[in-house]
């Protein structure tokens, strides 16, 4: 859903007749962490090393911390305004919900049949085997801020395909506006006056008299 945040605010400020080159030219604060943050998540869940038996039971905590570490780098970018800043509440939204249920966020398993399309007991199956490392856990009455998971489903196309949690709508959104805004030249730097310009004066030669 953040990648079609992305789109559709690109799509916007087009529209807008904004500047996608001006995409290219902004300059984000701590954005080393934000790269070290997703690199370490994609290595994590998206690689072989997912089933490795020490991360399957230890990774959630990495994740944990991987997404705080995320919240840093974005943080140092909060004099962008209000679109970011739901960017940041929509981060911290996740990171406190997945805090509260040891490293891995409450999934709907009846709403994730219906977007992936599998049967809800083979998805629990795959949950109960715990062979993979996964950001995800089954919603139960017992977990914590469950209504903050992903429990929320879109049957509209593009964004049928996967289950969201409140968090990633607030990002979601912050990222289009921020799009938007910078296409549209909001946060591009005042051009500095030409200060090497030489200015022509008139010299006068005192003349001899006589």
């Amino acid at each position: 859903m953040l990648f079609i945040g992305i789109v559709i605010g690109i799509i916007v400020g087009l529209v807008l007749k904004g500047k996608i080159t001006n995409l290219a030219e902004l300059k984000l604060q701590g954005f080393s962490l934000v790269l070290i943050s997703l690199a370490v998540q994609l290595a994590i869940l998206a690689t072989p090393l997912a089933s490795w038996s020490w991360l399957v039971q230890n990774g959630n905590l990495i994740y944990m911390i991987s997404m705080a570490v995320l919240l840093i780098g974005l943080l140092y970018n909060q004099h962008y305004g209000w679109s970011f800043w739901l960017i940041i509440i929509g981060t911290a939204c996740n990171i406190v919900v997945i805090a509260q249920n040891q490293g891995a966020i409450p999934v709907d398993l009846g709403k994730l049949s219906l977007a992936s399309g599998e049967s809800v007991a083979s998805i629990a199956q795959k949950f109960a085997a715990h062979t993979e490392l996964s950001y995800r856990t089954p919603l139960t009455p017992a977990s914590q801020l469950g209504w903050m998971g992903d429990v929320i489903y879109i049957p509209l196309p593009l964004f049928n395909s996967n289950v969201y949690s409140i968090g990633d709508i607030i990002i979601s959104i912050g990222l289009a506006a921020f799009v938007i805004k910078v296409m549209l030249g909001h946060f591009r730097p005042k051009k500095d006056k030409d200060k090497n310009k030489n200015i022509e004066t008139s010299v006068h030669t005192p003349v001899a008299l006589g």
